[in-house]
């Protein structure tokens, strides 16, 4: 019987839809039938016989658009924040140890300004409730000197006893009363070489009387703070213009009625005094804390250089500085006295100008007539120069504050209170300045003039028109005096 039509084509319907779901059922387990095809093949490759040759590679078709897609990974997690500042260290290793490095030092300041915070009020409650009393005395010659007065208020300000020298009893009443009852007077001339023995024998009385001297009581009374004497100041070395310090040659001075006299009052006596202080500066040492010392002011031009016709003060002061020069040497290799310092200041022009001497030298009526041929030209050009020119003097407290800075170590100048976050940078810087310019310094207009005198004489050689000949040039002594003096500082 042939079928219909209809009949072949119901078949191929049925067939088709018994295969469609043949395959639907079939195909979840397609990957696992070629996995285990091929571990039986790698299983026969390695435990079969070995001539057993090598079958190719099986592979089982897909199933096209049929096939499902195996499903996409999970995302990976975010990364952590410690994840991400280790990753950054490790690529940044400078930068990380500068961050590290200033979260340190931030964290021991702040711990550090917290613990001064909390404690400043209990320091300031001791330090009101107990005053401790002065002990550490000064010692200042020539306080009547124009620069005396005010450094002598400036140390009783800064904590010291100050005792000082004065040429005349009517200076003594003067200064003690421009002081808080630490300030002692006492009758010294320098010009006068007996008063040194009583000086020093009142000195002795008033290092064993009580202070305030305007207290009330006896003044010798027993008492624990035994005033310690801790520092000396000449001004006597820096003399004042007078008829003794008026420019002339050597030629024409006078050794014994014009120069004798200045050395007496500015060379014997200073170091007369000198002498009887060093056993008390010595004794005193052991006794108490912190360093002595000897500060010796001397006329800048004349100490480093000598100008012309300026003979008295240069050899005095020159004198000066080789006594101080060798005192420094003894005090270091002596025994007990390396807490002693030996100090020269060169002051220049500070405070008011002073007159200048060679305005009122006398006229050139005592010189000879060859004096006044060699030396005439270059006396007189030196006078218009040096009243028609004038240097801007330094304040006087500069000149103060280095020699506080001296006595105190660097911890009572007004840069020592300077203070950056609660630290108080300004002691060490004092300190530092104090170690780079050593035991001598100058201070005031024209004190640095050492080294621009020196490039004077320079000038002075290359002014010569045949000095590029010759090694030493012979000039007009009146030219080369004005050259000096226009190419160096006018000192007072």
């Amino acid at each position: 019987m042939t079928p219909s039509i209809d009949e072949v084509e119901e078949y191929f319907q049925s067939l088709e839809r018994f295969l469609t779901n043949s395959l639907a059922a079939a195909s979840p387990g397609l990957p696992n039938i070629r996995e285990a095809v091929h571990r039986l093949w790698v299983d026969i490759s390695r435990f079969g016989p070995p001539g057993l040759p090598s079958f190719p590679d099986i592979h089982v078709p897909g199933l096209g658009a049929f096939e499902v897609p195996p499903p996409p990974p999970p995302p990976p997690p975010p990364r952590t924040l410690v994840e991400k500042a280790g990753d950054w260290i490790i690529e940044h290793p400078w930068k990380s140890s500068g961050v590290a490095v200033v979260a340190l030092g931030a964290g021991l300041l702040a711990g550090y300004t917290t613990f001064r915070m909390t404690h400043a009020h209990k320091r300031r409650v001791r330090s009101t409730t107990v005053t401790p009393e002065k002990r550490q005395v000064v010692v200042v010659l020539g306080g009547d000197h124009p620069l005396g007065l005010p450094l002598i208020i400036e140390l009783e300000q800064k904590g010291y006893i100050v005792i000082t020298s004065v040429s005349t009893p009517e200076a003594v009443s003067s200064i003690e009363s421009k002081g808080h009852g630490y300030v002692r007077a006492l009758v010294l001339d320098p010009n006068e070489p007996g008063t040194i023995p009583i000086f020093l024998r009142s000195l002795a009385s008033t290092l064993s009387r009580r202070f305030p001297i305007t207290a009330a009581g006896d003044p010798y009374a027993a008492t624990p703070y035994h005033p310690l004497l801790h520092s000396i100041i000449s001004l006597l070395t820096l003399p004042i213009p007078s008829i003794h310090t008026a420019p002339i040659p050597i030629e024409q001075l006078s050794l014994r009625s014009t120069y004798l006299p200045h050395l007496l009052s500015t060379h014997f006596a200073p170091l007369q005094a000198l002498q009887a202080f060093l056993p008390l500066l010595r004794a005193d040492a052991k006794r108490g804390c912190g360093r002595k010392s000897i500060i010796v002011c001397l006329p800048a031009a004349d100490a480093r250089v000598g100008l012309p016709f300026g003979g008295v003060s240069a050899m005095s002061a020159a004198a000066t500085l080789r006594a101080l020069d060798v005192l420094r040497r003894e005090v270091a290799v002596g025994q007990g006295m390396n807490s002693i310092r030996i100090v020269a200041v060169d002051v220049g022009v500070v405070g008011e100008t002073p007159v200048s001497a060679l305005a009122n030298s006398p006229a050139m009526d005592d010189w000879t007539p060859s004096e006044k041929a060699t030396y005439g030209q270059a006396f007189a050009a030196l006078g218009e120069t040096s009243m028609g020119r004038s240097r801007r003097p330094e304040d006087i407290s500069v000149l103060i504050n280095n020699i506080v800075g001296v006595i105190s170590a660097g911890t009572k100048t007004k840069m020592a209170s300077q203070t950056i976050w609660g630290i108080r940078v300004g002691v060490g810087y004092e300190k530092i300045r104090d170690w780079i310019r050593g035991d001598r310094f100058a201070v005031g207009a024209g004190g640095s003039s050492s080294f621009r005198l020196f490039h004077a004489y320079m000038r002075v050689n290359n002014r010569c028109p045949y000095s590029r000949y010759i090694h030493v040039c012979v000039i007009p002594p009146w030219q080369a005096a004005r050259w000096i003096v226009e190419s160096t500082p006018h000192i007072g």
